[in-house]
């Protein structure tokens, strides 16, 4: 047996200290490492924990460091990335997941070779895109610890392949990253930690090698590691034994192994089950205010800021890739899996607060500067009226309703497109307002400009990635209002009927299949015995439900292109709960809704206003299906995962004494959707990263949109019994007291969830068109008012990201695969005006070689050749 020691640390940039703290550690480890392996030279190499963003801690500190660093980076005895640090696999988007990849890659080759191993150490769990982001760096290697068991394989080492055929020589660490981590100079302990992985991994591995991990949390290099291995190799060879020990690196270890990959079985899918080691399923309900500041970060990068920037770039104007590179590193540095998943401190979780705010300032004043940019490029007819512009930044034509500020000297306007046509409009509210009150005066008083601020909706379509200019014309009466969508009780379009009951559910008739979904939107409420780890009931629990309640229901806006009706619930729940139960005491807790449907569109927007009083409870909306099917389909990064509804193992996990239970409780991205083929029911959300299945036959679909708790850590839970996990901590901000706002909607629909086109759906949800109100003409102006620079013309394929290229001032269009189908054909527009050459890159931007066959461009039309299921391709435009 070959014993492949790898030296190493891992480092939580934060947790149940904070990063400030961590990283005095920080230096003084780095201190004492670059020291040793300047002055050892037997210390033949030390694995920096796959992640580079230590480097950047620690030469903020010691930026004359560097050198040194770099030098042991070149001769390979410092490992570095490939990741810029370690993440969570599933609340992260996946254009988080390459950016952290993008980046790590770019600050490694600052300093020498990156290592090539998707390394993941301590990930809870591991997710199904995993295989194919890594080969999108060319990284062919992975290697992980938590989520597999025996029920998956017996192996250590197999092939695990991602949902578009990627795959990865994946090797598990069943005994963890630590396994080798108490090696000292006592020889006899030594023999006896061989022994006993020997004993537990000889059976599992799959060719004559062995990992040794000799590190573990925040763990500083064993100094005497060379002799400590000499010792044990003269120990076996005095034995006459066939045992070899050695410092080694991972991609020796995987080079060795790679040697019996064909005998090694292929595993799929994402891997969750905390057998052996917890993954925390439930961890996805903590901290539901953090988590949707990281959905709107990721979402404002992803679909506002990157894709406005590019198209500015295309009329001439500068990308500053720096400072939006900035941006992702503050969010990215939130996507730490003890950060994101929030079970630190609340000192810890503050800090992240900050990066966010840091993250938004640079992104929307960024966005702001590059639309103005944008803006004195375009000639507009001001003859026509004031230009509204209107920005598509998804890569498919759409129509949806747009809401528009707009600010004019009249109350009274039309709105018309333009070629003239007038466009109706519904407002939502208006205002008299002085423009004085919200500009600098320097050294004299500014003249008062009183105009009517003026929030409108409208239906607007544009071709693709692009912009369309409407006009305003001041002094115009709108023409009146003749139809509203809510009458009789009764939200009403083409699509569909939704009804809201005395108890503040909704009925909904599908007009397609006449298939009526009932209690929908129903709220339950109950215990929280957990911690900032898992959700845990209490021994016996209280659960409270609207299905009897009755509520005050009001229509807030009624017309003839949306209706929103409030619907106020005043719930009476247990101030607080421990493992045991909930108290005798109660308190008021008010939940408001607001549902809305428009005219043109087949969703049911919900916004959940909950003003938080009590203490470890737990709060989700319920959807009736009604439908019967065994499983449904969630979105996850780039495409579809297809979940069972009943996970039989919730039956045996105690008996066979898992460290978790391990039940249909899901993390997800922006859908789940259940449906029998004919019809379905899809939930999209803004930033709610759980659902559960309950009534798996018939299944209720469960959407967690509160759950406190007041510590990091407990013991005994209900769901993980045994010790706890984290720190005893009180974490009182985890308790979420106060006023919190989600945001979901409801898509009842024919067919399945390919055939409901959900996935395009789902981004023109969380992605509104951007309207922008232009005063005046600029000299620069040039560019038509209407432009168009690349279509999808697939419902299937949607764009992940649009931004510039790193290296130089090309465009990369990032698109996937939606579903879990192969698409033969795609076809695509691009603008030839600003375009003439496209080609195939991988995740790091570097061109594809013999990729012809599946890429063709003709005179504008683009044509993508079999892509298959849920999967990335990545454009470069010049």
């Amino acid at each position: 047996m070959n014993f492949h020691v790898i030296s190493h640390t891992h480092w939580d940039r934060e947790w149940h200290q904070t990063y400030q703290q961590y990283r005095v550690k920080l230096v003084r480890f780095m201190d004492e490492l670059i020291e040793l392996l300047e002055n050892s030279p037997k210390y033949t190499s030390f694995m920096l924990d796959g992640q580079t963003i230590v480097l950047e801690d620690y030469l903020e500190i010691k930026p004359h460091k560097k050198e040194a660093i770099t030098k042991l980076v070149q001769e390979e005895r410092l490992l570095i990335g490939p990741w810029y640090i370690q993440p969570d696999e599933f609340i992260p988007s996946g254009e988080s997941l390459i950016r952290n990849l993008l980046i790590g890659q770019q600050i490694a080759k600052e300093f020498g070779p990156s290592m090539q191993i998707g390394y993941l150490p301590d990930s809870f769990g591991q997710a199904a895109q995993i295989p194919q982001v890594l080969n999108g760096f060319g990284i062919k290697n992975a290697l992980f610890w938590r989520g597999i068991t025996n029920e998956e394989t017996e192996k250590t080492d197999f092939w695990w392949e991602g949902p578009d055929g990627s795959s990865v020589l994946t090797t598990h660490l069943p005994l963890g990253y630590g396994n080798g981590r108490m090696l000292s100079t006592d020889s006899e302990k030594n023999l006896k930690i061989i022994e006993e992985n020997l004993n537990e991994l000889q059976e599992m591995t799959t060719s004559p090698n062995m990992l040794l991990m000799c590190g573990f949390d925040q763990r500083s290099a064993i100094r005497e590691l060379p002799e400590i291995v000499d010792e044990l190799n003269r120990h076996f060879s005095s034995e006459d034994s066939e045992y070899s020990i050695k410092i080694s690196k991972l991609q020796d270890y995987f080079d060795a192994v790679r040697q019996e990959s064909e005998k090694m079985e292929t595993l799929k899918g994402e891997f969750r089950k905390g057998k052996n080691m917890r993954v925390h399923v439930s961890i996805a309900s903590t901290r539901l205010d953090l988590k949707k500041e990281n959905f709107e970060v990721q979402n404002l990068y992803e679909k506002y800021l990157e894709p406005i920037n590019s198209m500015s770039l295309l009329l001439g104007n500068s990308y500053d890739n720096a400072l939006i590179n900035q941006g992702w590193k503050y969010t990215l540095q939130n996507h730490a899996h003890d950060s994101i998943c929030n079970v630190c401190t609340d000192a810890t979780h503050k800090e992240m607060e900050l990066r966010y705010q840091y993250a938004k300032q640079i992104g929307e004043t960024l966005q702001n500067s590059a639309t103005n940019d944008l803006i004195e490029k375009i000639k507009f007819d001001f003859d026509k009226g004031l230009p509204l512009i209107i920005f598509n930044t998804l890569g498919h034509k759409r129509s949806n309703l747009v809401e528009a500020t707009v600010q004019l000297k009249s109350e009274r306007f039309t709105l018309v497109d333009r070629n003239g046509v007038l466009i109706p409009y519904q407002v939502i509210e208006t205002n008299r307002e002085n423009l004085n009150d919200k500009q600098i005066e320097i050294g004299v008083k500014n003249e008062d400009q009183f105009v009517w601020t003026t929030k409108i909706s409208f239906l607007a379509e544009i071709e693709g990635l692009g912009y369309k200019t409407f006009y305003l014309k001041e002094n115009e009466e709108n023409p009146e209002e003749t139809s509203f969508v809510y009458q009789d009780g009764v939200f009403s379009n083409d699509f569909f009927q939704v009804e809201i009951q005395t108890n503040g559910s909704l009925t909904v008739k599908e007009h397609s299949t006449k298939k009526e979904f009932k209690n929908l939107n129903v709220f339950e409420e109950g215990g929280n015995a957990g911690d900032e780890y898992d959700y845990s009931p209490p021994r016996e629990d209280v659960i409270i439900t609207t299905k009897n309640s009755a509520p005050s229901i009001a229509v807030i806006k009624n017309g003839p292109v949306f209706a929103t009706v409030k619907i106020t619930h005043d719930l009476e729940l247990p101030v607080d709960t421990d493992v045991n139960g909930r108290s005798k005491e109660y308190e008021s807790m008010m939940i408001e809704t607001f549902v809305t449907v428009n005219r043109h569109e087949d969703r049911i927007d919900i916004k959940t206003v909950i003003n938080n009083t009590v203490k470890n409870h737990r709060i989700r909306a319920l959807f009736e299906t009604d439908l019967k099917t065994n499983t449904h389909v969630a979105d996850q990064q780039f495409g579809t995962i297809q979940r069972e509804n009943y996970l039989p193992q919730v039956e045996y996990w105690e008996e066979e004494k898992w460290e978790e239970k391990y039940y249909p409780i899901y993390p997800q991205q922006k859908y789940v959707d259940v449906s029998d083929q004919d019809k379905g029911l899809a939930i999209l959300n803004k930033g709610l990263p759980q659902y559960e299945i309950l009534k798996s036959l018939e299944p209720t679909i469960a959407l967690t949109l509160l759950c406190g708790t007041d510590y990091m850590g407990k013991q005994d839970l209900v769901d993980r019994p045994g010790r706890r996990s984290g720190l005893h901590v009180e974490t009182p901000d985890s308790s979420l007291i106060g006023i919190h706002e989600m945001e979901y909607s409801i898509i009842p629909h024919s067919g399945d969830v390919v055939d409901a086109k959900v996935g395009l759906k789902s981004n023109e949800y969380i992605a509104p068109m951007v309207a922008v109100q232009v005063n005046q003409q600029s000299d620069l102006s040039k560019f038509d008012d209407n432009n168009s620079f690349f279509q999808l013309n697939h419902s299937d394929i949607a764009v992940g990201a649009v931004k510039k290229c790193e290296n130089d001032e090309s465009m990369i269009i990032r698109v996937y695969n939606t579903t879990d189908h192969s698409i033969p054909l795609v076809k695509a527009h691009i603008n030839t005006d600003f375009f003439t050459n496209v080609e195939m890159v991988d995740l790091n931007e570097n061109v594809l070689s013999n990729t012809n066959e599946r890429i063709q461009c003709d005179q504008g039309t683009l044509e993508l050749k079999d892509i298959a299921s849920n999967e990335i391709l990545t454009l470069k435009l010049s």
